[in-house]
This record gives structure tokens, C-alpha cells and sequence, in this order.
């Protein structure tokens, strides 16, 4: 859930729901091509500059993430390791496909007709550090890193 949200953020492009949330905090980071980004704002920044660049000019179309593999692990005794991999693609929903992985309420690829490679803008993996907030049951992502192939 917690990544559903994250995600569904970046396609929609809410910049005060991205920063008024805690997905993230002051002390996290994302590194991407070499270069490190700390804090909510720094993050978004280059989350967003990097959809911009992928949109190129189609600027009535959204890039939306297909989320293709999933695996998740403990990570010592308190943190959580999500590895993620997919494409970005043009298209209006975040989809989550994949051998045995189907997010509850989303619908399968055998259940819409859609060529990803055909709507490929570029594929991406992403690693994320999960670690417990101050609420009981409450995550925050503390570190990410983004790869785009």
C-alpha cells in the first residue's frame, strides 16, 4: 500500500500531496545517476524533473509506472527491503502486473489489452529502505534508490 500510494503521487503529479505526507522525511534520500537527494523537496524535485524528461513532448499524456517484479525482506529487525522493476509507460492508471503479483482491487494483465512495449518510454528499478514511523503500523521510506534502463 505503502508504495501504491507513493507511486500513484508521482503519476499524478499532487505537489502538496507528496510533501505534506510521510512517505518521507527530512533525513531520507534518493540517489539516482550518481547524484545524492535529501529531503522531501530535493526528492521530489528530481522525481519530478526525471517524469518531465520521460514525457518528452507529449504534454496530454501521463507516464504512468507498470510495476512488473516485487520482492520485499527483512532487513535487520526493524527495516524493510522492497526491490522493485517496470516500465514507465504513456497511459492514464499505475498498474501493477507481474508471475503471481496482483495488488487487491487492481486489474490483471489478462483483464486489459495493453501493448506495454508499444507505449515504453523506459523501464526502471528501484530499491527502497523502509523503516517504522513513530505511529504504531506507520512506514516511511528513508532510502531510495532509482535506476532507469
Amino acid at each position: 500500500v505503502l508504495l501504491l500510494f507513493y507511486f500513484y503521487q508521482l503519476c499524478v503529479e499532487e505537489t502538496e500531496l507528496f510533501l505534506n505526507t510521510c512517505l518521507t522525511c527530512g533525513s531520507c534520500f534518493c540517489s539516482f545517476s550518481g547524484n545524492v537527494y535529501v529531503g522531501q523537496s530535493a526528492i521530489f524535485d528530481t522525481l519530478s524533473n526525471i517524469r518531465k524528461k520521460l514525457k518528452g513532448d507529449r504534454p496530454r499524456e501521463k507516464i504512468v509506472h507498470v510495476v512488473e517484479k516485487l520482492h520485499c525482506r527483512a532487513n535487520g529487525e526493524t527495516e524493510i527491503a522492497i526491490r522493485v522493476s517496470g516500465s514507465f509507460i504513456t497511459g492514464n492508471q499505475f498498474l501493477i502486473f507481474g508471475e503471481g503479483l496482483q495488488a487487491e482491487g487492481m486489474p490483471s494483465l489478462d483483464e486489459i489489452n495493453i501493448d506495454i512495449p508499444s507505449k515504453r518510454v523506459g523501464q526502471f528499478r528501484e530499491q527502497f529502505t523502509v523503516l517504522p514511523g513513530t505511529s504504531m503500523g506507520c512506514y516511511y521510506i528513508a532510502k531510495q534508490d532509482l535506476y532507469i534502463v
